[in-house]
């Protein structure tokens, strides 16, 4: 029984632990989006590379963009802005289409692109000091209170 009471209190005090860190109930939201893996130097020649159910990804510091289906290698391009290169991109998939967020230069970009197509479908320009947000209600939720619908 002494045992039993040891456990349940401990059970307790880890409960309590952590509705004080979390105030809302321990649930914390994060964002889906998953960072894209960089090769190469940040200074120098350097690419981006995801995977999705479609294919793999490479994006290039200037925004070429080739995805690998099966055996086919297809093409795309980012909107970058003049002489800017990449400077960090996310990625998610959303029903069935890519969301590509990243910043380039001095703006940043919300970017949703057909895979099956690879045509750009929607292109949102956005603070280039952004946190990957909340997806809710069919809409990306950034932390600065900005909502990017994604229809």
């Amino acid at each position: 029984m002494k045992s039993f009471l040891r456990v349940c209190l401990a059970m307790v005090v880890v409960v309590c632990a952590v509705t004080a860190a979390h105030p809302n109930g321990g649930v914390e939201d994060s964002s889906p989006f998953a960072e894209a893996r960089r090769i190469g130097e940040l200074n120098a020649r350097h690419f981006y590379l995801l995977s999705t159910s479609v294919g793999n990804y490479t994006i290039s510091q200037y925004g070429l963009g080739e995805v690998y289906v099966g055996n086919r290698k297809k093409y795309f391009n980012l909107k970058v802005s003049g002489r800017s290169r990449l400077e960090r991109v996310y990625f998610l998939e959303y029903e069935g289409d890519l969301l590509l967020l990243y910043e380039a230069g001095v703006s940043g970009y919300l970017l949703r692109l057909d895979q099956s197509t690879r045509r750009i479908k929607r292109a949102t320009a956005i603070s280039e000091k952004f946190e990957p947000p909340l997806i809710k209600e069919r809409s990306a939720v950034f932390g600065d209170g900005a909502i990017v619908p994604l229809d």
